[in-house]
């Protein structure tokens, strides 16, 4: 199967040349977390906060906080760094006790373009019936629970769901996702694979 390509948006991508940019990167200001989770207060709040401002006071607060941290204590959890086992792109980081994410949460998703096309997560997805962390890389491998599905026509999302369920456990030989464990401070961004 062919790797799929997101194009940047031509506005990025004049946007880096007039900056001499070689890369925007992006982490998630905000967790993506489960509903239950401690941060969907501080979550709203911000949201709520940040909608209050003009767009140049809302860029400076931004500035000030890199990103924002779950407050869930996260004792006896680690931190761990998911890569597409399709063409090896960084998704993100969360916490969980094990390799298999089982009680994941605070994950942060990243991506990254060089004007042309982005890599990277494209979309994280936390299941409607579980809670499982689902996840879509730019590259067109992809985990996301479509049981829960309530736009796509169903037979559509019912032949998703049978292509994503495959390698959707974390953790495993067949896992679509590899996880490994990495320190707190760890932040990568991949460079594309040569093709």
């Amino acid at each position: 199967m062919a790797r799929r390509r997101i194009l940047a948006s031509r506005d990025i991508a004049t946007k880096m040349l007039r900056t001499a940019q070689k890369k925007v990167q992006v982490y998630s200001f905000f967790p993506v977390d489960k509903a239950s989770c401690v941060c969907h207060a501080m979550i709203h709040e911000w949201k709520e906060k940040l909608s209050m401002l003009p767009r140049e006071l809302k860029e400076a607060e931004l500035a000030k906080q890199a990103h924002l941290e779950c407050p869930k204590d996260k004792t006896n959890m680690d931190r761990y760094e998911i890569t597409c086992s399709g063409c090896g792109q960084v998704q993100g980081y969360c916490y969980a006790t094990d390799e298999t994410l089982k009680d994941w949460c605070d994950f942060h998703y990243v991506q990254w373009t060089d004007g042309k096309e982005w890599f990277g997560n494209l979309t994280p997805n936390i299941s409607p019936i579980d809670e499982t962390l689902g996840l879509e890389c730019t590259c067109g491998v992809d985990t996301r629970d479509m049981r829960g599905n309530m736009t796509l026509p169903v037979m559509m999302a019912h032949d998703l769901e049978k292509d994503n369920r495959r390698g959707r456990e974390f953790g495993q030989a067949t896992s679509k996702f590899k996880v490994r464990k990495v320190s707190l401070n760890t932040v990568r961004f991949n460079k594309p694979n040569k093709e």
